[in-house]
């Protein structure tokens, strides 16, 4: 994403979800708006391989189509589908066109210190 798609995305996010967190990743291409503890909406382009020790993940395509590869498989999600991601599974995803916005309910609420990027 450029500086400006991550500036009117922020001020998207924001706007619809007022109080939320807005975390960027280093290399511009996710954003995680964090909105209480176990709900997020991410705006992906690429995410970086990662797992989580503990906490279960549920990735729902709000809009776009979104790539997720997840335990050796590979998945196409479109609105209004969804993947549960158990503890361990090493992810990531990625999308063919514009920034794709999924919901991301986890259990339990995202750690840092459960956060483990490859």
């Amino acid at each position: 994403m450029t500086p400006i798609d991550i500036e009117k995305t922020r001020a998207e996010l924001i706007n619809a979800y007022p109080g939320c967190h807005v975390k960027v990743a280093e290399d511009q291409r996710e954003m995680v708006a964090e909105i209480s503890d176990g709900f997020a909406v991410a705006v992906i382009e690429r995410s970086q391989p990662h797992f989580y020790a503990k906490m279960t993940e549920i990735y729902r395509v709000r809009c776009g189509t979104l790539y997720v590869a997840c335990g050796n498989q590979g998945h196409v999600l479109r609105e209004g589908e969804a993947i549960t991601i158990k503890p361990g599974y090493i992810h990531y995803a990625c999308v063919a066109g514009e920034p794709v916005w999924i919901k991301v309910e986890s259990t339990p609420p995202r750690s840092a210190d459960d956060h483990c990027v490859l």
